[in-house]
């Protein structure tokens, strides 16, 4: 664990040093990458939690009744 924060340690002391241009050129495509990564991450979690919704709501009842918005479940 020690050698994982020295090497931190030195990549934070490396990229402070650089200029401010030469910081965004390194970071923005490390943080564009993970911001991509949790976008596709969460759409696919919100994508089966909805898709599980709605076949736990539409498997239900199955007595003809109306829906909500007056269309037959």
């Amino acid at each position: 664990m020690d050698g994982l924060l020295n090497w931190w340690d030195g990549v934070e002391l490396w990229l402070s040093g650089l200029p401010f241009v030469a910081q965004t050129a390194v970071v923005m495509p490390v943080v564009l990458a993970i911001a991509y990564g949790a976008a596709v991450l969460l759409d696919g979690v919100l994508g089966n939690g909805i898709r599980l919704l709605h076949r736990v709501r539409h498997s239900g009842g199955g007595d003809g009744a109306a829906d909500v918005d007056g269309r037959d479940a």
